[in-house]
């Protein structure tokens, strides 16, 4: 059994996910302190080396070696072998919500994603399979039926009912409950339960992502009983929750640890957990999450942010280092599409030509990264990936080509013009980009000023028009909350859109995104995106920069879990244990 912990966490840091709600913690759009404003899915992710696409390999893997940070990916690692009493596991801060409407951030998602179960659940490869609901049928292309899954209870030996999935459906519909995640169910019409294990959705039109969107927070099913009991004190420390998950809620105290344990009384038998009780603590100073890991004070955490002493960790013997793949994406958002130095797509391409990705990735991710061709890189590819592939493929790789820019940008008018990056100093990895910014802009022939604001400031480019008025770009790390590219797309050029930040109108693309989210012939869906995706890439309304990998840091002692963006959305403690 483990007694002293050993692990990193993610740093600080805010995304959004594609058709999540916008986050704001250090300095990224992350689904990270996401707002209600955006509910959507963005979550997003990627591989592939020196421009080569690298398969992922399905089985079991091993560690990345302290000297081999080019290792081929893994989504797993080998199942654990041996019973644990309890582990500590590292986020980048506490948590503040485990109500599935409300759960936006890397610290709730992967905290709830152990306790609550969706109706359809991601697998480690990103496909969508089974979960409390066993189909989804569509009887016309306005109607789509769900069964539900018989023998399901929640933690309290109550049995889940047709009930308690309308009504937690509904819950996400509705934009009284201050939940996050509306804008990705505006296709729904009604929720009926139509039989003691079905519910029948009616649409207002046809919507063909709905099984995915059920498969992470909007899909993930509360006890209706519990909840009107609790009222609004439903998912914080004062009204606890209720679901039907491996892991059920144990002791959370505010500002200080939650634990979640074991559900012995878990409906599925064929999953029983070998470690009893996981202690979720938040460390977001770096320095602290690096000694806690050099000590063994943690036992495990996913990296959503690049950690600067990551050569340090990979030289370390208590732990291991894995990588997968991942929905993740580094961008540049352009403010405002209609006005300032970034309005020009001409320069958008020149500021892109400029960017040194390589050493980007080589100073800040150390090497878990890979320079991005289009925001929706292969770790999204849920489906249909010889398509994604193929038209991967076919964009160029990105490289440095000053001379290229600096055309660019003098035909389009703009040499000496100043562009503004918004940024903050309070964070390492945002200083990093936003000065590499500065330098690509400044060798082309543009003046180049950094927008500093706090920590929490930075969370306003994403909120605020006001504040994005002020500079013309801004990063972000996104991801899409399925692993599919549409997903993130349609949350940036969907005209209102929940990123739609800098009023990006193309009316083509627009079109084929919300003919593939129309149309339930998956090929066709993906020539959609496809076609969209060729669009965006010349538009560039955001500059995709590195795909991040999945990391995980977890101790020498344990083995089992998740190894992409699988455990932002679904269990990935399951076969978490002791090695051998």
């Amino acid at each position: 059994m483990l007694t002293s912990p050993v692990l990193i966490s993610t740093i600080t840091f805010l995304h959004q996910g594609s058709m999540t709600a916008p986050g704001t913690h250090g300095g990224y759009k992350m689904q990270g302190v996401r707002k209600r404003a955006f509910a959507t899915t963005a979550a997003a992710l990627i591989f592939l080396t020196s421009g080569c696409y690298r398969d992922t390999d399905n089985s079991p893997g091993t560690a990345l070696p302290n000297s081999a940070p080019q290792q081929e990916l893994v989504t797993t690692t080998p199942p654990g072998a041996g019973k644990v009493d309890r582990i500590t596991w590292a986020l980048y801060r506490g948590t503040t919500s485990i109500d599935p409407i409300t759960t936006g951030d890397y610290p709730e998602i992967t905290v709830t994603s152990l306790m609550c179960e969706a109706l359809f659940r991601q697998g480690p490869d990103g496909s969508v399979e089974p979960g409390l609901a066993t189909k989804l049928d569509y009887t016309d292309a306005k109607t789509a039926v769900l069964t539900l899954r018989e023998g399901v209870t929640f933690w309290d030996g109550s049995p889940m009912t047709a009930e308690d999935v309308a009504f937690s459906i509904e819950r996400n519909r509705d934009p009284k409950a201050g939940g996050y995640w509306v804008p990705m169910l505006s296709r729904v019409a009604s929720v009926e339960v139509t039989g003691p294990l079905q519910v029948t959705v009616k649409l207002k039109q046809p919507d063909y992502w709905l099984r995915n969107v059920f498969s992470y927070m909007p899909g993930m099913v509360v006890s209706k009983r519990y909840v009107e009991a609790k009222g609004k004190d439903y998912g914080t420390v004062k009204g606890g929750a209720m679901c039907t998950g491996s892991y059920k809620l144990g002791q959370w105290r505010t500002g200080d640890v939650l634990s979640v344990v074991r559900n012995d009384g878990y409906w599925n038998r064929d999953v029983v957990p070998l470690v009893r009780q996981i202690d979720f603590k938040g460390i977001p100073d770096e320095a602290t999450l690096t000694a806690a890991l050099l000590t063994g004070e943690v036992d495990g955490a996913y990296l959503e942010l690049p950690l600067s002493t990551m050569d340090q960790v990979r030289a370390s013997q208590a732990v291991k280092v894995y990588r997968g793949p991942s929905y993740l994406i580094d961008a540049l958002i352009v403010a405002d599409m209609d006005k300032g130095v970034l309005s020009d797509a001409r320069v958008r391409r020149a500021l892109s030509l400029a960017v040194d990705r390589e050493a980007y990735i080589q100073t800040l991710y150390k090497g878990t990264a890979q320079p991005a061709r289009a925001l929706g890189a292969p770790g999204a590819w849920g489906y249909e990936k010889d398509a994604f592939k193929s038209a991967w493929d076919a964009l160029p790789a990105p490289k440095v080509d000053l001379e290229a820019a600096r055309k660019l940008v003098q035909e389009a008018g703009a040499t000496g013009k100043t562009v503004r990056f918004g940024m903050s100093n309070e964070l390492n990895k945002l200083v990093t980009e936003a000065n590499l910014f500065k330098t690509a802009a400044e060798k082309i022939g543009l003046k180049a000023e950094l927008k500093a604001v706090s920590a929490d400031a930075y969370s306003g480019f994403f909120l605020d028009p006001k504040a994005r008025a002020d500079v013309d770009g801004f990063f972000t790390t996104n991801y899409p909350n399925w692993a599919d590219p549409g997903a993130l797309y349609a949350t940036l050029s969907i005209p209102g859109g929940p990123q739609d930040y800098g009023s990006y109108r193309n009316p083509k693309v627009a079109d084929l995104l919300e003919r593939s989210r129309g149309t339930d012939d998956q090929r066709q869906q993906a020539q959609h995106t496809i076609q969209a995706q060729q669009t965006l890439t010349e538009d560039l309304p955001w500059i995709p920069v590195v795909a991040p990998d999945t990391v995980l840091v977890l101790s020498s002692k344990l083995t089992g879990a998740t190894v992409s963006s699988q455990h932002l959305f679904a269990p990935w403690a399951d076969r978490l244990g002791a090695v051998g």
